[in-house]
């Protein structure tokens, strides 16, 4: 912006506040027209699913310089730091919620692409399963549950997409849905919209399968909504949220080769 253009919006900017100090410029909000009305779960919010099960998670933009000095890490690992999971009874962090409610909660994430459900009340497994790198229990999905049903929230998510859900082809399979959803309903909760998982444009960082691409997943997704459409045809399908789209970047280059 030249001189010129910034002399002429400082002018014009005068001129507003002259005006506007010249009158009333309180709004008549009750007499105002209604053209539209703001759904009551318009403000929402997420909750990292590294959050709930704990895990090496994104380092606060502030702390970045100063940790990576005392750390030896690289890349995506030097933004890292290991965070504990969130105790969702917390009563303090309940009620803070609530004031926020209703709601729509997403709990997903990159970690969420990896998870491994532990169907059953035994402690946690030593070792995370094969084709996996994170575990969620019973017990902290349960938490989930409870706290977006204490907060008056509606429960969005998303399913894990690594090799660890996939048959003996390669291909996408029902386990990747199926224990999750069935359990959070013996518990009276609801999944009420999901995505199929995180962030497909950025696959490869996200533990898809190597080589994962756009059939790959035109592939999944079509198995993804036939099993939704049949099993739980209360759950909406999300549209896949993405994310890095403003920089010059190839659709193949986001999937990764």
């Amino acid at each position: 912006m030249n001189r010129m253009s910034i002399l002429t919006t400082l002018l014009m900017m005068g001129h507003t506040v002259s005006v506007l100090s010249q009158g009333n410029s309180a709004f008549d909000i009750k007499n105002m027209k209604r053209i539209g009305q703001v759904d009551e779960r318009f403000q929402s919010y997420n909750i990292e699913m590294c959050e709930v099960i704990g895990g090496d998670f994104w380092i606060p933009y502030k702390l970045v310089d100063s940790v990576k000095k005392t750390s030896n890490k690289t890349g995506f690992a030097a933004l890292k730091w290991k965070i504990e999971p969130i105790n969702l009874y917390q009563q303090k962090l309940r009620n803070l919620a609530a004031a926020l409610g209703p709601s729509y909660i997403r709990v997903s994430g990159t970690w969420a692409n990896a998870i491994y459900f532990q169907d059953n009340d035994e402690p946690p497994v030593s070792s995370v399963p094969a084709g996996f790198k994170n575990v969620l229990t019973r017990k902290q999905w349960k938490g989930v549950v409870d706290f977006t049903k204490s907060v008056h929230g509606k429960l969005v998510s998303s399913f894990p997409i690594s090799d660890g859900i996939r048959d003996k082809d390669g291909q996408w399979s029902a386990k990747a849905v199926k224990p999750i959803m069935d359990y959070t309903h013996s518990i009276g909760g609801e999944i009420v919209a999901a995505e199929m998982f995180n962030e497909p444009s950025h696959a490869s960082h996200g533990d898809a399968p190597k080589g994962y691409n756009a059939d790959r997943f035109a592939h999944d997704f079509r198995l993804f909504k036939e099993l939704i459409r049949k099993d739980y045809p209360r759950m909406k399908i999300l549209g896949p949220g993405s994310t890095g789209e403003g920089g010059n970047y190839s659709i193949s280059g986001y999937f990764g080769r």
